[in-house]
């Protein structure tokens, strides 16, 4: 008994001789689990504001891949839906010759949960115009579709390809989209100015 109580004795004498590196070793643990916790909570954050969309097209008169229908952009999520960037590319011939349909006119629109976006396309025109033969069964479509929260923290680009019954979703943002928002208020105060410096130049 007198050995316990001696090796206990030695055991607190060195605990407290020693506290420095005890203490640092358990604020370590605490911050790591901290750490895991905040992560944990982050992630399912991220996961109940995501957005969650479902692409759909509809051709007219119902043939497949015919050059003018519409594009249904559905938000499942129990969130608004922010779409970033649409962009819509019509290729003719296995892409030997492409047009492409970017819809700047729905950039920052809110979809509520429940509701759906229709864009209307129509690259028929495109084809009479420069005296191109088009064929439904030589056509195929490509829209990628970037959408976020309201908070744009959670965004995922979505790419459907109706042809080849691709469905893809990538988390982020792409580069090029963000470049675009970068230099859009830039872009706005030019035409401002260069709108300006046409009405003084008229009223002279």
């Amino acid at each position: 008994m007198h050995n316990i109580l001696d090796h206990c004795y030695k055991l607190w004498a060195w605990l407290l001789a020693n506290s420095a590196p005890i203490l640092v070793f358990i604020t370590g643990f605490y911050a790591i689990l901290t750490w895991r916790m905040a992560k944990a909570i982050a992630r399912q954050t991220r996961a109940m504001i995501q957005p969650v969309a479902v692409l759909k097209f509809h051709w007219e008169k119902g043939e497949k891949c015919y050059p003018v229908g519409y594009f249904e952009i559905k938000n499942l999520g129990a969130h608004p839906l922010l779409l970033l960037d649409l962009r819509l590319l019509c290729h003719l011939d296995a892409g030997r010759r492409s047009f492409t349909e970017h819809y700047t006119l729905w950039d920052e629109h809110i979809i509520p949960p429940g509701e759906s976006l229709c864009p209307l396309f129509d690259f028929k025109s495109q084809f009479e115009k420069e005296k191109l033969v088009w064929n439904s069964s030589r056509l195929s479509y490509s829209l990628d579709v970037v959408a976020s929260d309201l908070s744009k923290q959670v965004a995922f680009l979505y790419r459907s390809i109706p042809v080849l019954a691709v469905a893809k979703v990538h988390n982020g943002i792409p580069l090029s989209v963000r470049w675009r928002y970068f230099l859009k208020p830039f872009v706005s105060r030019y035409h401002r100015l260069l709108y300006r410096f046409q009405r003084t130049k008229l009223g002279e």
